[in-house]
């Protein structure tokens, strides 16, 4: 949603933007001068909190109404521009993140050149802005956090997310301390492990199976607060998580391991972000549950995310050679 927001806020600067949004995304986009109005999606649950929602458009009659979960808001706002909204998204529009911005662009058409200037669907974050507005005070409640770990402005930072809502996109605990061990060792780094509240027994086992000292972020930052300490690192190591995309908002480069999901559909989309993930018979399965022995993340070993972590160390912030997807 935030490269929408962003090239919304390109075509439109003047405009009165209101964001209906879930509550996990609320406090992302809290203050973000962009957006003048959050309305909570929990708000309007239920039948009858769906009626609301419809009366509520109503009463707002807004000029313009971008719709990114093919909803049947469309139909009540201006049933005549509906095709617009319910256009399928071709095959090839892969990504949600360009799925979003194309749909940005088939509903708003007037809009096309303001959000060709800015590169449409085709720019990279990292070009022609930043999606994520991050508050002066969410920086400097940063800052006062690395100095609290004895973390200073010269040291080289690695964020590390080992969570992900579903356990089968988590890679294991042992072989993530394994190479945050390493690369304290060899690289000299700084480790910050973080995550959702819910994912603190999964930084648990991480922190208990290392060997060396690592900071434990859970608990520690609100989301604009994570988006900065993220923006200050120089890599951010994850599975399939929100983690990965609040990573990609701020142009922090990404590795990223997948499984059982597609990358090509959910994977960081920065020029220097690099992708490990096995190519099987059976991945990606887009699925919930397991039915072999989840040889997509375990045939990932520590040796190999070690190495591609100390490449995008090493590359330069404007080398684009060092983002490479692997599907082995």
């Amino acid at each position: 949603m935030s490269p929408v927001i962003e090239r919304l806020h390109a075509g439109c600067p003047q405009a009165h933007l209101t964001l209906l949004v879930g509550e996990r995304a609320r406090a992302l986009f809290a203050n973000d001068p962009r957006v003048q109005r959050l309305v909570c999606m929990e708000e309007f649950e239920g039948v009858v909190g769906r009626l609301r929602l419809v009366r509520w458009v109503w009463q707002t009659a807004p000029d313009l109404l971008v719709d990114l979960r093919q909803t049947a808001l469309p139909l009540v706002w201006r049933p005549w521009k509906a095709w617009r909204y319910l256009w399928p998204v071709p095959s090839h529009v892969a990504h949600m993140r360009t799925r979003h911005l194309w749909r940005l662009r088939r509903q708003m058409p007037h809009l096309h050149p303001a959000l060709s200037r800015k590169g449409g669907v085709h720019v990279a974050d990292g070009e022609g802005g930043q999606p994520i507005w991050l508050p002066q005070e969410a920086v400097a409640a940063v800052d006062q956090l690395l100095r609290r770990w004895g973390v200073d402005e010269h040291q080289r930072l690695i964020v590390i997310a080992p969570g992900a809502r579903s356990h089968i996109k988590r890679w294991y605990p042992d072989r993530f301390a394994a190479v945050a061990d390493r690369l304290i060792e060899d690289a000299h780094v700084e480790v910050v492990l973080t995550g959702e509240p819910d994912e603190a027994p999964v930084i648990q086992e991480v922190l208990r199976a290392m060997r060396h000292r690592a900071h434990n972020g859970i608990g520690q930052t609100t989301i604009q607060q994570l988006a900065a300490l993220m923006r200050r690192a120089r890599l951010v190591m994850t599975n399939d998580s929100a983690a990965l995309h609040l990573a990609c908002a701020v142009n922090t480069p990404v590795l990223a391991l997948f499984g059982p999901t597609a990358a090509r559909k959910y994977g960081p989309t920065g020029a220097r972000d690099q992708v490990i993930q096995r190519r099987l018979f059976c991945a990606p399965c887009e699925q919930a549950t397991c039915r072999f022995n989840h040889e997509c993340m375990r045939f990932i070993s520590a040796d190999e995310v070690y190495t591609a972590a100390r490449k995008l160390l090493e590359c330069g912030v404007r080398n684009s050679e060092c983002g490479v997807v692997q599907n082995q």
